[in-house]
Protein backbone atom coordinates (compact mmCIF):
# COMPACT_ATOMS: atom_id res chain seq x y z
CA UNK A 1 0.00 0.00 0.00
CA UNK A 2 1.64 3.25 -0.61
CA UNK A 3 0.10 5.87 1.58
CA UNK A 4 2.86 7.64 1.80
CA UNK A 5 6.76 6.96 1.28
CA UNK A 6 8.13 10.88 1.82
CA UNK A 7 10.04 9.90 4.81
CA UNK A 8 12.49 7.92 2.34
CA UNK A 9 12.50 10.86 -0.12
CA UNK A 10 13.25 13.34 2.98
CA UNK A 11 16.08 11.66 3.84
CA UNK A 12 17.81 11.68 0.61
CA UNK A 13 18.62 8.52 0.47
CA UNK A 14 17.66 6.44 -3.09
CA UNK A 15 17.39 2.68 -2.97
CA UNK A 16 19.94 0.50 -4.28
CA UNK A 17 18.04 -0.94 -7.18
CA UNK A 18 20.87 -3.34 -8.72
CA UNK A 19 20.79 -6.56 -7.48
CA UNK A 20 24.65 -7.46 -5.82
CA UNK A 21 25.93 -10.92 -6.11
CA UNK A 22 26.87 -13.26 -2.80
CA UNK A 23 28.51 -16.32 -2.32
CA UNK A 24 26.76 -17.08 0.74
CA UNK A 25 25.33 -15.21 3.60
CA UNK A 26 28.83 -15.55 5.62
CA UNK A 27 31.41 -14.92 2.79
CA UNK A 28 30.40 -11.87 0.72
CA UNK A 29 31.85 -11.94 -3.04
CA UNK A 30 34.02 -9.06 -3.33
CA UNK A 31 34.06 -8.41 -7.24
CA UNK A 32 36.94 -5.47 -7.71
CA UNK A 33 35.22 -4.25 -11.23
CA UNK A 34 31.82 -3.41 -8.93
CA UNK A 35 32.46 0.47 -7.08
CA UNK A 36 31.90 0.12 -3.10
CA UNK A 37 30.00 3.01 -1.52
CA UNK A 38 31.39 5.58 -0.51
CA UNK A 39 29.20 6.70 2.10
CA UNK A 40 27.80 3.40 3.41
CA UNK A 41 26.12 5.52 6.64
CA UNK A 42 23.02 6.64 4.64
CA UNK A 43 22.25 3.56 2.93
CA UNK A 44 21.97 1.99 6.47
CA UNK A 45 19.97 4.79 7.68
CA UNK A 46 17.47 4.53 4.41
CA UNK A 47 17.30 0.61 4.13
CA UNK A 48 16.33 0.69 7.92
CA UNK A 49 13.82 3.33 7.67
CA UNK A 50 12.43 1.58 4.90
CA UNK A 51 12.18 -1.62 6.81
CA UNK A 52 10.42 -0.52 10.16
CA UNK A 53 7.73 1.80 7.66
CA UNK A 54 7.05 -1.29 5.85
CA UNK A 55 6.83 -3.75 8.88
CA UNK A 56 5.47 -1.17 11.28
CA UNK A 57 2.84 0.32 8.50
CA UNK A 58 -0.63 -1.16 7.56
CA UNK A 59 0.34 -4.30 5.20
CA UNK A 60 2.21 -5.81 8.04
CA UNK A 61 0.76 -4.75 11.86
CA UNK A 62 -2.63 -4.05 10.72
CA UNK A 63 -3.28 -6.81 8.30
CA UNK A 64 -1.83 -9.43 11.08
CA UNK A 65 -3.98 -7.39 13.38
CA UNK A 66 -6.94 -8.11 11.97
CA UNK A 67 -6.04 -12.21 11.35
CA UNK A 68 -5.79 -11.86 15.73
CA UNK A 69 -8.69 -9.85 16.65
CA UNK A 70 -6.43 -6.65 17.71
CA UNK A 71 -8.07 -4.60 14.61
CA UNK A 72 -10.85 -4.12 12.75
CA UNK A 73 -11.13 -3.83 8.53
CA UNK A 74 -13.68 -1.65 8.02
CA UNK A 75 -13.19 -0.16 4.29
CA UNK A 76 -11.75 -0.86 1.03
CA UNK A 77 -9.13 -3.66 1.26
CA UNK A 78 -8.84 -3.63 5.31
CA UNK A 79 -13.13 -4.22 4.74
CA UNK A 80 -11.79 -7.21 2.11
CA UNK A 81 -9.36 -8.39 5.23
CA UNK A 82 -11.66 -8.47 7.62
CA UNK A 83 -13.73 -10.83 5.65
CA UNK A 84 -10.16 -12.99 5.01
CA UNK A 85 -10.26 -12.03 1.23
CA UNK A 86 -6.56 -11.48 1.22
CA UNK A 87 -5.22 -11.17 -2.61
CA UNK A 88 -2.11 -11.19 -4.68
CA UNK A 89 -2.82 -7.21 -5.35
CA UNK A 90 -2.72 -5.87 -2.16
CA UNK A 91 0.65 -7.36 -1.48
CA UNK A 92 3.12 -5.71 -3.92
CA UNK A 93 4.06 -3.01 -2.47
CA UNK A 94 5.43 -4.17 0.93
CA UNK A 95 6.99 -6.96 -1.42
CA UNK A 96 8.76 -4.89 -3.78
CA UNK A 97 9.71 -2.38 -0.40
CA UNK A 98 11.37 -4.76 1.28
CA UNK A 99 13.78 -6.72 -1.38
CA UNK A 100 14.26 -3.15 -3.58
CA UNK A 101 14.24 -0.63 -0.26
CA UNK A 102 15.90 -2.93 2.14
CA UNK A 103 17.65 -6.15 1.50
CA UNK A 104 19.18 -4.92 -1.74
CA UNK A 105 20.61 -2.02 0.62
CA UNK A 106 21.91 -4.34 2.90
CA UNK A 107 23.30 -6.87 0.40
CA UNK A 108 25.82 -3.62 -0.95
CA UNK A 109 26.65 -2.50 2.42
CA UNK A 110 28.20 -6.56 3.55
CA UNK A 111 29.78 -6.07 0.32
CA UNK A 112 31.27 -3.05 1.28
CA UNK A 113 31.64 -4.29 4.79
CA UNK A 114 33.48 -7.29 3.93
CA UNK A 115 35.90 -5.37 1.17
CA UNK A 116 36.88 -2.77 3.79
CA UNK A 117 36.80 -4.65 6.46
CA UNK A 118 34.00 -2.31 8.46
CA UNK A 119 33.23 -5.17 10.89
CA UNK A 120 30.46 -3.44 13.08
CA UNK A 121 28.47 -2.49 9.85
CA UNK A 122 28.71 -5.84 8.71
CA UNK A 123 27.68 -7.14 11.83
CA UNK A 124 24.68 -4.60 12.01
CA UNK A 125 23.93 -5.23 8.50
CA UNK A 126 23.40 -9.25 8.74
CA UNK A 127 21.00 -8.62 11.97
CA UNK A 128 19.13 -6.20 10.10
CA UNK A 129 19.19 -8.65 7.33
CA UNK A 130 18.13 -11.62 9.50
CA UNK A 131 15.36 -9.60 11.42
CA UNK A 132 14.05 -8.87 7.81
CA UNK A 133 14.19 -12.19 6.50
CA UNK A 134 13.03 -13.61 9.47
CA UNK A 135 9.54 -11.18 9.30
CA UNK A 136 9.24 -11.94 5.84
CA UNK A 137 9.75 -15.81 5.92
CA UNK A 138 7.54 -16.39 9.31
CA UNK A 139 3.98 -14.79 7.35
CA UNK A 140 5.21 -15.91 3.79
CA UNK A 141 6.73 -19.29 4.21
CA UNK A 142 9.47 -19.78 1.90
CA UNK A 143 10.73 -16.84 0.12
CA UNK A 144 13.71 -15.83 -2.31
CA UNK A 145 16.93 -15.58 -0.62
CA UNK A 146 20.23 -17.43 -1.55
CA UNK A 147 19.31 -16.20 -5.69
CA UNK A 148 17.42 -12.75 -4.71
CA UNK A 149 20.23 -10.64 -5.39
CA UNK A 150 21.85 -12.23 -8.22
CA UNK A 151 20.87 -9.42 -11.06
CA UNK A 152 24.84 -8.44 -11.91
CA UNK A 153 25.15 -12.26 -12.78
CA UNK A 154 22.38 -11.94 -15.12
CA UNK A 155 19.71 -13.93 -13.12
CA UNK A 156 16.53 -11.84 -12.81
CA UNK A 157 14.51 -14.55 -11.21
CA UNK A 158 14.82 -16.47 -8.05
CA UNK A 159 14.30 -19.85 -6.43
CA UNK A 160 12.66 -19.77 -3.03
CA UNK A 161 14.90 -21.14 -0.63
CA UNK A 162 12.49 -23.51 2.04
CA UNK A 163 11.59 -21.95 4.94
CA UNK A 164 13.52 -24.47 7.26
CA UNK A 165 16.64 -23.83 5.02
CA UNK A 166 15.70 -20.10 5.60
CA UNK A 167 16.04 -20.52 9.57
CA UNK A 168 19.49 -22.21 9.40
CA UNK A 169 20.24 -19.60 7.28
CA UNK A 170 19.24 -16.67 10.03
CA UNK A 171 20.87 -18.24 12.36
CA UNK A 172 24.04 -18.36 11.01
CA UNK A 173 24.05 -14.84 10.17
CA UNK A 174 23.10 -13.82 13.93
CA UNK A 175 26.30 -16.16 14.72
CA UNK A 176 28.31 -13.91 12.01
CA UNK A 177 26.88 -10.99 13.36
CA UNK A 178 28.01 -11.78 16.87
CA UNK A 179 31.90 -12.55 15.79
CA UNK A 180 31.65 -9.23 13.35
CA UNK A 181 30.36 -7.22 16.26
CA UNK A 182 33.50 -8.56 18.80
CA UNK A 183 36.08 -7.49 16.10
CA UNK A 184 38.49 -5.94 18.10
CA UNK A 185 39.27 -3.96 14.84
CA UNK A 186 35.27 -2.71 14.09
CA UNK A 187 36.33 -0.61 11.20
CA UNK A 188 33.88 2.95 10.30
CA UNK A 189 31.48 3.25 12.44
CA UNK A 190 28.40 4.42 11.17
CA UNK A 191 26.91 6.75 14.39
CA UNK A 192 23.67 8.09 14.05
CA UNK A 193 23.15 6.82 10.54
CA UNK A 194 22.43 3.89 12.78
CA UNK A 195 18.78 4.74 13.36
CA UNK A 196 18.47 1.99 15.73
CA UNK A 197 21.52 1.86 18.22
CA UNK A 198 23.40 4.62 17.03
CA UNK A 199 26.33 1.90 16.56
CA UNK A 200 26.54 0.49 19.48
CA UNK A 201 28.14 -2.75 19.18
CA UNK A 202 26.99 -3.99 22.81
CA UNK A 203 23.28 -3.26 22.30
CA UNK A 204 23.62 -5.26 18.83
CA UNK A 205 24.80 -7.95 20.63
CA UNK A 206 22.21 -7.76 23.03
CA UNK A 207 19.90 -7.46 19.86
CA UNK A 208 21.24 -10.93 18.15
CA UNK A 209 21.06 -12.56 21.17
CA UNK A 210 17.29 -11.92 21.61
CA UNK A 211 16.50 -12.46 18.12
CA UNK A 212 18.25 -15.82 18.16
CA UNK A 213 15.40 -16.06 21.21
CA UNK A 214 12.64 -15.59 19.09
CA UNK A 215 14.43 -17.87 16.25
CA UNK A 216 14.47 -20.76 18.44
CA UNK A 217 10.75 -19.97 20.48
CA UNK A 218 8.96 -19.82 16.80
CA UNK A 219 9.64 -23.65 16.91
CA UNK A 220 7.64 -24.97 19.83
CA UNK A 221 5.44 -27.17 17.60
CA UNK A 222 8.45 -29.07 15.91
CA UNK A 223 9.31 -29.75 19.52
CA UNK A 224 8.35 -28.03 22.49
CA UNK A 225 10.84 -29.15 25.09
CA UNK A 226 13.82 -28.93 22.91
CA UNK A 227 13.04 -25.18 22.03
CA UNK A 228 12.60 -24.85 25.93
CA UNK A 229 15.49 -26.21 26.47
CA UNK A 230 17.66 -23.98 23.55
CA UNK A 231 15.44 -21.00 25.04
CA UNK A 232 17.19 -21.39 28.28
CA UNK A 233 20.83 -22.34 27.08
CA UNK A 234 20.84 -19.47 24.57
CA UNK A 235 19.59 -17.01 27.01
CA UNK A 236 23.01 -17.55 28.80
CA UNK A 237 24.89 -16.36 25.67
CA UNK A 238 27.73 -13.78 26.43
CA UNK A 239 26.80 -10.51 25.61
CA UNK A 240 23.09 -10.21 27.64
CA UNK A 241 20.18 -9.80 26.23
CA UNK A 242 17.57 -7.06 25.81
CA UNK A 243 16.28 -6.63 29.51
CA UNK A 244 15.42 -2.99 30.01
CA UNK A 245 13.52 -0.59 27.81
CA UNK A 246 16.60 1.18 27.53
CA UNK A 247 18.20 -1.59 25.07
CA UNK A 248 14.80 -2.23 23.34
CA UNK A 249 15.42 -1.99 19.28
CA UNK A 250 13.20 0.62 17.97
CA UNK A 251 13.25 2.89 14.68
CA UNK A 252 11.82 6.42 15.52
CA UNK A 253 9.98 8.56 13.15
CA UNK A 254 9.43 12.40 13.62
CA UNK A 255 6.46 14.70 14.02
CA UNK A 256 6.41 15.91 10.77
CA UNK A 257 3.56 15.20 8.16
CA UNK A 258 6.27 13.73 5.31
CA UNK A 259 8.45 11.85 8.31
CA UNK A 260 5.56 10.53 10.31
CA UNK A 261 4.96 7.17 11.83
CA UNK A 262 3.63 4.71 9.30
CA UNK A 263 0.31 3.89 11.09
CA UNK A 264 0.08 7.87 12.04
CA UNK A 265 0.29 8.67 8.14
CA UNK A 266 -2.68 5.69 7.39
CA UNK A 267 -5.23 6.43 9.47
CA UNK A 268 -4.65 10.15 8.86
CA UNK A 269 -4.45 9.32 5.08
CA UNK A 270 -6.90 6.46 5.33
CA UNK A 271 -9.65 7.38 7.84
CA UNK A 272 -11.93 4.95 8.22
CA UNK A 273 -10.51 1.99 6.84
CA UNK A 274 -9.35 0.26 10.11
CA UNK A 275 -11.16 0.60 13.31
CA UNK A 276 -9.13 0.09 17.44
CA UNK A 277 -12.22 -0.31 19.33
CA UNK A 278 -14.39 -3.38 19.82
CA UNK A 279 -12.35 -5.59 18.65
CA UNK A 280 -11.36 -8.77 21.02
CA UNK A 281 -8.59 -7.14 22.55
CA UNK A 282 -10.39 -4.52 23.19
CA UNK A 283 -13.05 -6.25 25.03
CA UNK A 284 -10.27 -8.55 26.96
CA UNK A 285 -8.20 -5.78 27.98
CA UNK A 286 -11.94 -4.09 29.07
CA UNK A 287 -12.98 -7.09 31.47
CA UNK A 288 -9.32 -7.19 32.79
CA UNK A 289 -9.44 -3.75 34.13
CA UNK A 290 -6.18 -3.13 31.79
CA UNK A 291 -5.29 0.02 31.79
CA UNK A 292 -2.79 0.15 28.69
CA UNK A 293 -5.96 0.18 26.73
CA UNK A 294 -6.10 3.48 27.27
CA UNK A 295 -2.76 4.35 26.09
CA UNK A 296 -3.11 2.02 22.80
CA UNK A 297 -6.11 3.52 21.81
CA UNK A 298 -4.81 7.30 23.07
CA UNK A 299 -2.14 7.81 20.39
CA UNK A 300 1.42 5.56 21.98
CA UNK A 301 1.43 3.47 18.67
CA UNK A 302 0.55 5.98 15.97
CA UNK A 303 1.77 9.50 16.93
CA UNK A 304 3.59 11.07 14.35
CA UNK A 305 6.77 10.16 16.62
CA UNK A 306 6.12 7.26 17.42
CA UNK A 307 8.22 4.33 16.98
CA UNK A 308 8.10 1.14 15.48
CA UNK A 309 9.17 -1.62 17.98
CA UNK A 310 11.45 -4.49 16.57
CA UNK A 311 12.14 -6.13 19.82
CA UNK A 312 11.35 -5.48 23.02
CA UNK A 313 12.20 -6.17 26.77
CA UNK A 314 9.09 -7.65 27.38
CA UNK A 315 8.76 -9.91 24.37
CA UNK A 316 12.20 -11.09 25.31
CA UNK A 317 11.14 -11.48 29.01
CA UNK A 318 7.66 -13.31 27.65
CA UNK A 319 9.98 -15.73 25.42
CA UNK A 320 11.57 -16.84 28.68
CA UNK A 321 8.56 -16.87 30.83
CA UNK A 322 7.35 -19.39 27.80
CA UNK A 323 10.67 -21.07 27.70
CA UNK A 324 10.75 -22.03 31.71
CA UNK A 325 6.95 -22.83 32.08
CA UNK A 326 7.69 -25.83 29.34
CA UNK A 327 10.49 -26.54 30.93
CA UNK A 328 8.71 -26.95 33.81
CA UNK A 329 10.21 -24.39 35.87
CA UNK A 330 7.49 -22.75 37.69
CA UNK A 331 9.84 -20.48 39.70
CA UNK A 332 11.58 -18.54 37.33
CA UNK A 333 9.01 -18.76 34.49
CA UNK A 334 6.82 -16.43 37.31
CA UNK A 335 9.83 -14.60 37.33
CA UNK A 336 10.30 -13.80 34.21
CA UNK A 337 6.20 -13.23 33.46
CA UNK A 338 6.05 -10.69 36.00
CA UNK A 339 8.96 -9.15 34.56
CA UNK A 340 7.23 -8.87 31.04
CA UNK A 341 4.34 -7.24 32.44
CA UNK A 342 5.75 -5.02 34.10
CA UNK A 343 7.80 -4.17 31.40
CA UNK A 344 4.80 -3.65 28.83
CA UNK A 345 2.84 -1.41 31.48
CA UNK A 346 6.01 0.91 31.90
CA UNK A 347 6.69 1.15 27.74
CA UNK A 348 3.41 2.62 27.29
CA UNK A 349 3.49 4.68 30.92
CA UNK A 350 0.25 3.08 32.02
CA UNK A 351 -0.19 1.73 35.82
CA UNK A 352 -0.16 -1.27 36.63
CA UNK A 353 -1.76 -1.68 40.20
CA UNK A 354 -2.78 -4.48 41.48
CA UNK A 355 -2.63 -6.03 38.12
CA UNK A 356 -0.37 -9.31 38.89
CA UNK A 357 -2.53 -9.95 41.80
CA UNK A 358 -5.84 -9.60 40.28
CA UNK A 359 -6.53 -10.71 36.54
CA UNK A 360 -2.78 -10.97 35.79
CA UNK A 361 -2.11 -13.57 38.54
CA UNK A 362 0.46 -16.19 38.14
CA UNK A 363 -0.19 -18.05 41.22
CA UNK A 364 -3.97 -17.94 40.43
CA UNK A 365 -3.64 -18.96 36.78
CA UNK A 366 -4.40 -22.97 36.31
CA UNK A 367 -3.10 -23.10 33.36
CA UNK A 368 0.62 -21.14 33.51
CA UNK A 369 1.42 -21.23 29.88
CA UNK A 370 -1.85 -20.11 28.56
CA UNK A 371 -1.51 -17.13 31.06
CA UNK A 372 2.18 -16.17 29.52
CA UNK A 373 0.73 -16.38 26.05
CA UNK A 374 -2.30 -14.47 26.29
CA UNK A 375 -0.51 -11.62 28.43
CA UNK A 376 2.11 -11.34 25.57
CA UNK A 377 -0.93 -11.07 22.98
CA UNK A 378 -2.06 -8.58 24.32
CA UNK A 379 1.71 -6.76 24.67
CA UNK A 380 2.90 -7.58 21.36
CA UNK A 381 -0.18 -5.22 20.06
CA UNK A 382 0.27 -3.96 16.44
CA UNK A 383 3.05 -6.06 16.08
CA UNK A 384 3.31 -9.19 13.76
CA UNK A 385 4.78 -11.57 16.12
CA UNK A 386 1.40 -12.03 18.00
CA UNK A 387 0.42 -13.62 14.69
CA UNK A 388 2.76 -15.71 14.81
CA UNK A 389 2.42 -16.81 18.23
CA UNK A 390 -1.12 -17.47 17.53
CA UNK A 391 -0.60 -19.83 14.66
CA UNK A 392 2.64 -21.65 16.99
CA UNK A 393 0.30 -22.14 20.21
CA UNK A 394 -3.20 -21.63 19.39
CA UNK A 395 -3.12 -19.07 21.88
CA UNK A 396 -5.35 -16.56 22.65
CA UNK A 397 -8.49 -18.93 21.58
CA UNK A 398 -9.55 -16.85 18.49
CA UNK A 399 -12.42 -17.82 16.63
CA UNK A 400 -12.83 -16.99 12.84
CA UNK A 401 -14.79 -13.59 12.10
CA UNK A 402 -16.39 -15.65 9.09
CA UNK A 403 -18.64 -17.89 9.06
CA UNK A 404 -18.01 -21.32 6.99
CA UNK A 405 -13.70 -19.42 6.91
CA UNK A 406 -10.83 -20.16 8.33
CA UNK A 407 -8.31 -17.53 9.92
CA UNK A 408 -5.64 -17.48 6.99
CA UNK A 409 -2.29 -19.15 8.54
CA UNK A 410 -0.16 -16.85 5.83
CA UNK A 411 -0.14 -14.05 3.32
CA UNK A 412 -0.51 -14.24 -0.31
CA UNK A 413 2.12 -14.39 -2.38
CA UNK A 414 2.57 -11.04 -4.52
CA UNK A 415 1.11 -10.77 -7.91
CA UNK A 416 3.96 -9.36 -9.35
CA UNK A 417 5.74 -12.94 -7.93
CA UNK A 418 2.98 -15.05 -9.93
CA UNK A 419 3.41 -12.87 -12.98
CA UNK A 420 6.83 -12.43 -13.08
CA UNK A 421 8.79 -15.38 -11.48
CA UNK A 422 5.76 -18.12 -11.46
CA UNK A 423 8.17 -21.54 -12.44
CA UNK A 424 9.77 -20.17 -8.82
CA UNK A 425 6.46 -19.16 -6.94
CA UNK A 426 5.80 -22.32 -4.84
CA UNK A 427 2.52 -23.86 -6.21
CA UNK A 428 -0.40 -25.66 -4.31
CA UNK A 429 -0.93 -22.95 -1.25
CA UNK A 430 -3.90 -20.45 -0.47
CA UNK A 431 -3.89 -18.74 2.77
CA UNK A 432 -5.13 -21.58 5.04
CA UNK A 433 -1.74 -23.32 4.08
CA UNK A 434 0.40 -23.29 7.24
CA UNK A 435 4.25 -22.56 7.12
CA UNK A 436 7.10 -24.76 8.14
CA UNK A 437 6.92 -24.25 11.82
CA UNK A 438 3.24 -24.22 11.94
CA UNK A 439 3.05 -27.51 11.11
Amino acid sequence: MKYSNKIIATLGIAAVLLSTGCKKYLDVNVDPDRPLLASPGPVLAGAQVTGAYTLGGADFSLVTGILTGQVTGADRQFGNYEKYQLVADNFNNPWSSLYQGTLINYQELLHTASAKKYFLLGGITKLMTAYTVLTMTDVWGDIPYTDAFKGLEGQYKSKYDKQEDLYKTIDGLITSAIADLNNPVPGVNPGTYDVVYGGSASKWIKFANSLRLRLLIHQTKKDAAGTAAKVIAAAAAPGGLITASADDAAVYFLDDESRANPLYQFNTQREGYAEYNDTYLTTTMEAAGDTRLDEYLGGFYDSPNSSVLMITSYEVEFILAEAYVRAGDLVNGKLHYENAVKASFAKVGAAIGNYLTTAGSFDAAANKLNLVLSQKYVAMYLQAEAYTDWRRTGIPALTSKVTGKEIPRRLPYPQSEISYNSENVPGGLTINSKVWWDQ
